[in-house]
């Protein structure tokens, strides 16, 4: 696709305001800022998403990625609300950010420092606006002029005061340093590597020590005003790659910084924000009720409110990665404590959404397959570009790392001991279910093979619609109630554009899934003796003592290393991959791989019903020794033991399926008043150790639960009393989640982690939005089956 709606977008998801397009070496922008108070002030500069700054609610309040949108940065140490505005035009090759920024005290002294630069070797960025002196530009508004060679040419970005009305700058009555006033813009130009670009807040703090040394001792410094003391000085540089900007307020401020490229036919002018601005909130609310039609009790406008915010935060934490990748491939897995030590391969980029912008801001393989849920349904073609994106990494041997940690900037934020990544070591593969999933749809919609037949000409076209003059160019995506639905849906209506790209992409698949199977393999000389199927027998490798890093589920009670074992989780999941690549060879009319592909998998759903049932427990088991060598059990109830019932591989006659669902519905066991627990109640694990996978609530395991308890709750060959129970659990369960996680966000501002089974508190991670989007599933999903 050759549309640039996606290029641009806040893909720095680690900082709180940043820019930068979907292309290795491109234009960095982004934006720093402190009050100027004091001097405790100057050295707490806000730059990186950190659970340090304490921030109380920011990110996206609405945000589309191909459009822009808006979103609010509340700074309660500073006591300032900055609310943002980000819009695009050209077709989405231009693009303006505007920052309105509210002291709750209206004398308060704030500043702000925004960074630019061009990461191209052979890319130039200069100054166009006359300069008063080495540090200070003529006026307060000032324009940059570059030219790019992975964008495509020359590029203005201009740094306007928007609010002339309400912006004042501190006037300081007397000055040590006249460089150093306060009431001036001040610029400064330098050379910085590419790769240290993005240490802008480690640059300016380098540069105000500078200050500081020219002291001559501390009670020069207290005569001194903080701001003062903080504004830039030329260090003597000219024609440099970065550009810094500073500017001070008093009170209440407004900036805007647009970016234009130069020969472009739609150009945003400072005039221009609010109203496009507009636009672009009516056609995201417009978009969000059409895709996301909520369901009752919460097909209100509070919860459509609370929904969209959720979908935004979760779509503005997408990110663009690049650079090399830590990987040891020497590393003897099944040495007890073996400490992994990388070595850089790549380069590699990666376009993903992220757990968290404050603790986990970078790609994670498992966790991505849940985060696209949510955006497949309101964009399938954005859904898409991600996938593909991961798919690109899948190596000669078919191996995806189940961390993406790409560059210097994504490892500054992950301690050196995981940093490392190793070629055995696998993840949950719920991409390749997702994927699945949309050339099902696709399917579906269309009524025919996948790019086998009939494609509709013109999809692509139909699907752009007319331009909207509010939005400029990019209203071509985005106007109107049908064009405006169907942005994003190009895939699904141009089957042969897909189909295309399903082919390219299968033999890769096939790779991936080959790689599991391989890897995984269990060992059965000494247990699954019984199982029919000794071929399809699995267990997770690169695991320690205490935790189990590559289920997904970390420190999840299991087997006792000294034995040999087998999963029950990755025995699912290995079927999930079975079947989502026999789907995808149906779809593609591979009729050998399909008819290979469905006796894997169900060689796989026979070994985990006969196999890893364990009728003293009654409920599905890993398989390990026993202390006498025999052959035995290790059921700990939970997220584990529900794999193979969340992933609806239990046949719908099995006496196993009520058993399963009684033990959701059992307050003694897995059920709490705030969601399904991830270790049962009565196990001698429960809330015991790191307590991280051990009884507090997840909520993607619980969307998956309500996702199977629906599919059981309707199947037609299930039981009356199934049918029954599962509706029952289902309408209550879905409430339950839904109106916890909504009060939790009401309370706090924040999506969370995890959810205390007890309370419904959310805790550990704060602006977890990842898979807590789900939610928003949840408020799609019907009210009752």
């Amino acid at each position: 696709m050759s549309d640039k709606t996606l290029l641009w977008g806040p893909y720095r998801p680690n900082v709180y305001v940043g820019m930068r397009p979907r292309v290795p070496k491109g234009v960095m922008m982004g934006l720093s800022w402190f009050g100027a108070n004091d001097y405790r002030q100057i050295r707490e500069v806000r730059h990186q998403c950190v659970i340090e700054d304490d921030m109380g609610k920011f990110g996206w309040t609405e945000y589309d990625p191909r459009l822009g949108g808006k979103g609010v940065i509340e700074d309660k140490n500073l006591d300032l609300t900055m609310n943002i505005k980000l819009v695009k035009g050209g077709g989405g090759e231009n693009w303006a950010l505007q920052i309105h920024g509210v002291p709750k005290d209206p004398m308060a002294i704030n500043t702000l420092m925004l960074y630019t630069g061009v990461e191209g070797k052979n890319d130039v960025m200069m100054l166009k606006t006359a300069k008063k002196s080495a540090e200070f530009v003529e006026d307060h508004d000032l324009e940059l002029v570059g030219n790019c060679e992975s964008l495509g040419g020359v590029f203005l970005m201009d740094v306007k005061e928007s609010g002339k009305s309400i912006n004042k700058h501190l006037v300081l009555p007397k000055l040590k340093d006249q460089r150093r006033d306060p009431s001036r813009t001040h610029h400064v130009s330098l050379v910085v590597p590419y790769e240290n670009m993005w240490k802008a807040k480690d640059i300016f703090q380098v540069l105000l020590e500078e200050n500081t040394r020219s002291l001559e001792n501390i009670t020069q410094l207290r005569e001194i005003h903080p701001a003062e003391i903080s504004q830039l000085v030329n260090p003597g540089m000219e024609g440099g790659n970065m550009h810094l900007v500073e500017k001070t307020f008093v009170g209440s401020f407004e900036i805007s910084v647009i970016f234009n490229m130069m020969d472009t036919k739609d150009p945003i002018r400072v005039e221009d924000i609010d109203r496009r601005s507009e636009a672009v909130s009516k056609a995201i609310r417009e978009k969000f009720a059409a895709k996301m039609q909520l369901s009752k009790p919460f097909n209100n406008g509070e919860y459509a409110e609370f929904g969209e915010e959720f979908l935004s935060q979760l779509m503005g934490g997408i990110g663009y990665f690049y650079g090399n990748q830590m990987v040891d491939r020497k590393a003897n897995l099944d040495e007890p404590g073996v400490a992994l030590k990388g070595k850089p391969e790549g380069p590699y980029s990666l376009f993903s959404c992220v757990p968290s912008r404050t603790f986990f801001p970078r790609g994670f393989y498992w966790d991505e397959g849940f985060q696209l849920i949510p955006v497949l349904n309101y964009d399938p073609d954005l859904a898409l570009e991600i996938l593909k994106s991961w798919f690109s990494l899948i190596d000669s041997d078919g191996w995806i790392a189940r961390e993406q940690i790409l560059g210097p900037e994504a490892r500054s934020r992950v301690p050196k001991e995981y940093v490392a990544q190793n070629p055995n070591i696998a993840n949950p593969p719920t991409m390749m279910m997702l994927f699945s999933e949309i050339l099902d749809l696709a399917n579906s919609q269309q009524g025919s093979g996948i790019g086998l037949s009939g494609a509709r000409l013109g999809a692509k076209q139909a699907a752009l619609g007319k331009e909207n003059p509010e939005l400029g160019e990019i209203g071509a995506n985005s106007v109107g109630a049908d064009s405006q639905v169907s942005m994003g849906d190009v895939y699904l209506k141009d089957t042969e554009l897909l189909g295309k790209y399903a082919r390219e992409i299968y033999p890769k698949l096939q790779r991936h899934y080959e790689w599991f199977r391989r890897t995984q393999k269990a060992e059965t000389d000494e247990i699954g003796k019984n199982c029919k199927h000794k071929e399809e027998l699995y267990r997770w490798k690169g695991r320690s003592e205490d935790h189990c890093l590559p289920s997904g589920l970390d420190d999840y009670p299991r087997c006792p290393m000294d034995s040999p074992e087998m999963d029950v989780d990755l025995m699912s999941w290995m079927a999930v991959m079975a079947r989502s690549i026999s789907s995808i060879a149906k779809l593609l009319g591979r009729t050998e791989d399909f008819h290979k592909y469905t006796k894997q998998l169900n060689d796989i759903c026979e070994n985990i019903e006969d196999c890893f049932w364990s009728p003293q427990n009654e409920s599905y088991a890993d398989l390990t020794l026993d202390d006498d060598d025999e052959e035995t059990f290790e059921c700990r109830q939970g997220y584990v033991t529900l794999m193979p019932f969340v992933h609806r591989l239990i046949p719908a006659s099995s006496s196993h399926l009520l058993k399963v669902i009684k033990d959701i519905r059992n307050p003694d066991k897995l059920w709490s008043p705030y969601g399904i627990r991830s270790l049962s109640k009565d196990d001698v694990y429960f809330h015991t150790g790191e307590d991280y996978w051990r009884g507090h609530i997840w909520i993607n395991i619980n969307y998956l639960v309500l996702d199977a308890l629906r599919y059981y709750g309707q199947h037609p060959d299930t039981s009356k009393e199934v049918k029954t129970l599962a509706s029952e659990v289902y309408a209550e369960l879905r409430k339950n989640i839904v109106q916890n996680v909504y009060n939790e966000y009401k309370r706090t501002g924040n999506a969370w982690e995890q959810y205390n089974e007890k309370t419904g508190r959310g805790q550990r991670t704060r602006h977890f939005l990842g898979w807590t989007s789900l939610v928003v599933m949840m408020l799609k999903m019907p009210a009752e089956i």
